[in-house]
């Protein structure tokens, strides 16, 4: 009888975490091209297989309109680059990427209530010249209302390498489904 009482604590103590995410829905914003289509599949299809959390994919005509639906509260999740993140805040590009990955990451979450997660791991991408990293950025009340999203998003870090994000690309402007696309590359990955 002490086991089964003390399963059943264990078992109450896990499922808040567990429950975390379940039944809620999440929106992830992106400027609409083909680099925003797979990433934000990548993002739904991971966060969905995982956390059972239904996740839907909102597409901009250009980055101003993105950043006005996130303060419209419409975007939950973003994915973004160093670059124009850098734009954005207005400060000026440093040759160390790290750095300026720290300096958009801190900017964000004081003047934005925006954390950047580690990035995916690519230096390509994005809309400006030279290498940018390329990230996950959750609204920070997001944090609270799915507190296991940073974990599993977090699973993506470094994934996803240079000549990896060019034969995903290629793949997706063939023609091939980005959902598909995404799963196949989750798989490979273990990630699900």
């Amino acid at each position: 009888m002490k086991n089964v009482v003390l399963l059943l604590a264990l078992l109450l103590v896990g499922l808040p975490e567990a429950d975390a995410c379940v039944g809620k829905t999440l929106y992830i914003g992106v400027v609409d091209s083909t680099e925003g289509l797979l990433l934000s599949e990548i993002l739904s299809t991971i966060v969905n297989e995982r956390t059972g959390t239904t996740v839907k994919t909102r597409y901009y005509k250009n980055t101003r309109a993105l950043y006005d639906a996130i303060s419209a509260r419409q975007v939950d999740i973003l994915v973004e680059n160093t670059t124009t993140a850098l734009r954005i805040i207005d400060k000026p590009a440093d040759s160390d990427l790290q750095k300026t990955y720290e300096t958009v990451k801190s900017m964000y979450e004081k003047n934005k209530g925006l954390v950047w997660l580690k990035p995916f791991g690519f230096l390509k991408g994005g809309d400006g010249p030279g290498h940018s990293y390329t990230a996950p950025v959750l609204k920070v009340e997001v944090l609270n209302n799915f507190p296991a999203l940073p974990r599993v998003v977090g699973k993506l870090a470094g994934t996803i390498n240079d000549e990896t994000y060019e034969k995903l690309i290629k793949s997706v402007e063939a023609g091939e489904k980005a959902q598909k696309v995404a799963r196949a590359f989750l798989k490979s990955k273990k990630l699900i």
